[in-house]
């Protein structure tokens, strides 16, 4: 083979290579991420196991993880953010931060007319959080809470058992969700630890059981908050959301381990979820006795399919997670804080 006949050959598989990945992210829903962190790594692979969804741009303060993480899915890599937002190929933006750096980003995403999905917890206040949605309205932009839990398909087998009257009236939700952080102390991102990150247990551990309290209640009518406060952070937080028929007790901490079990009260019965962060399974009793079962798949992909399919219709909030939703779930973290007098420094809680 002469030499000519070699280059023309590796050139032609170049170009049908860079021809292959063009394709590819013309057929998917292409992602732009900020954040380079564990969760960031961890959505981002399933995403585009997929084959649905492609990251396409990432953005870090530092370009040599943008560039490290750019590298996993081969896409764009930016250390310079007005470069980043610039990116023609990124139809919305996954912001995968520190809570404390959420507000700055979903507006700067909304100012540049690009749909956004963030991690929760959604901003640090209820302010910041409504700051966020009333730019969203004005500009048309699409944004939501990334609360995964509620886009899972068993969530919506429980809501129908709900809907047919299976345990009569949804009387109030126990939960707890608790990870003995102290163990994994190595392993654990240090903003969880420090206040400037408004890090502690309820933002990060204790947002899933006010959120699934939230979905099945809505708010409630009075809040009663006990926090055990060590360093300028919440180490543990015993909640009670009291409503006209029942109360929610939920729980959360850094410190203990417990199970991760949900359960659902009503005036004829009970739904049991062994892990209702990431539900796979869930009980239906009645009459003390257990009369069904339903089981599900769980995924971050759920998320970011009903996201896209929003997105594509022209929507600016999520029917699963509304601005409602979300804004009432801040006002009750808010007003825990406020009991136990827990304020995070101004510079990350300001409007």
């Amino acid at each position: 083979m002469s030499t000519i006949l070699f280059f023309n050959q590796c050139l032609i598989g170049h170009i049908k290579k860079k021809l292959k990945i063009i394709f590819e992210w013309e057929s998917m829903f292409r992602w732009g991420v900020i954040g380079t962190g564990n969760i960031a790594k961890i959505v981002c692979d399933k995403i585009e196991k997929s084959k649905r969804h492609k990251v396409v741009a990432v953005y870090s303060r530092t370009q040599k993880r943008a560039e490290k993480f750019a590298l996993r899915y081969n896409s764009n890599c930016y250390a310079d953010k007005e470069k980043f937002f610039e990116d023609k190929n990124i139809d919305a933006i996954y912001i995968a931060t520190p809570h404390s750096a959420h507000y700055e980003y979903l507006l700067e995403c909304i100012n540049h007319n690009i749909p956004v999905l963030s991690e929760k917890s959604f901003t640090v206040n209820e302010m910041q959080a409504k700051a966020v949605f009333d730019l969203a309205k004005q500009k048309k932009v699409f944004v939501c809470e990334a609360m995964w839990t509620r886009f899972q398909p068993l969530i919506e087998d429980i809501k129908e058992w709900i809907k047919q009257g299976m345990i009569g009236q949804v009387k109030s939700f126990d939960g707890k969700f608790c990870m003995p952080m102290g163990l994994i102390k190595p392993f654990v991102p240090k903003r969880v630890y420090l206040k400037e990150y408004a890090g502690g247990a309820m933002l990060d551990l204790g947002v899933y059981p006010i959120s699934f309290s939230e979905m099945l209640l809505g708010k409630p009518d009075k809040i009663v908050c006990r926090q055990k406060i060590q360093d300028g952070i919440d180490m543990a937080d015993d909640i009670e959301l009291h409503y006209d028929n029942g109360v929610c007790r939920l729980y959360s901490s850094l410190e203990d381990l417990t199970s991760f079990t949900g359960t659902i009260y009503g005036s004829e019965g009970k739904i049991v979820i062994p892990n209702f962060t990431r539900p796979k399974k869930a009980y239906l009793y009645q009459n003390g006795k257990k009369t069904e079962t339903k089981k599900g798949k769980c995924s971050y992909v759920y998320e970011f399919d009903k996201c896209c399919e929003d997105i594509k219709n022209g929507l600016i909030e999520s029917s699963v997670m509304t601005f409602q939703n979300t804004l009432n779930v801040m006002n009750i973290m808010d007003e825990c804080r406020r009991q136990n007098n827990l304020v995070y420094p101004e510079n990350i809680e300001k409007v």
